[in-house]
């Protein structure tokens, strides 16, 4: 049988990551370190607005995938700001599509003694058409709204599986 360049490199290419103890970020690992672990154990305290709404429901829809009552240990605090700002302009001055950014503040804090363990600023942003219906504008900003949380809560997930992806590989001191 003979092999092919592609089929040596794909090969070696898996041999090679086998070796440097490469894991998945949510890998299906049972011990309490694990990072879908640690996400059941996190409480999101609420949010303003009607996009802070959206946002803590999905950010809870993606924490506590798994299910199941753990006791909470980390808090999650967010604060909101959001924006929107013009993006195509006719020649009459009117606005025809705007940019809705969503800016955050995210704080995670140990409950038990309310020691700040991350805390990053992050944005999402998110485009609608302004049309001459004002309730299919109103509909296209609102549906931009619920995508900039959306994006922000896939953001605001990732950045947290690393930190506590990170906090698992460090020695106990």
């Amino acid at each position: 049988m003979w092999w092919s360049r592609r089929q040596l490199l794909v090969l070696s290419s898996a041999a090679l990551l086998m070796g440097c103890g490469f894991q998945p970020l949510y890998g299906n690992r049972s011990h309490s370190q694990s990072t879908p672990m640690q996400f059941a154990q996190i409480d999101v305290n609420d949010i303003d607005g009607r996009t802070g709404h959206h946002l803590r429901n999905s950010l809870i829809d993606r924490l506590s995938a798994r299910g199941g009552q753990y006791k909470k240990q980390y808090r999650l605090d967010i604060a909101l700001s959001d924006s929107k700002d013009g993006l195509a302009i006719r020649e009459d001055e009117s606005v025809t599509r705007f940019n809705y950014r969503l800016l955050s503040n995210i704080r995670l804090s140990r409950i038990s003694d309310q020691q700040i363990l991350y805390e990053t600023a992050l944005r999402a942003t998110a485009a609608f058409n302004v049309v001459d219906s004002e309730f299919a504008t109103l509909s296209a900003e609102r549906d931009a709204e619920e995508r900039a949380a959306r994006d922000l809560s896939n953001e605001i997930v990732t950045r947290l599986a690393i930190y506590f992806q990170r906090q698992s590989r460090q020695p106990a001191s």
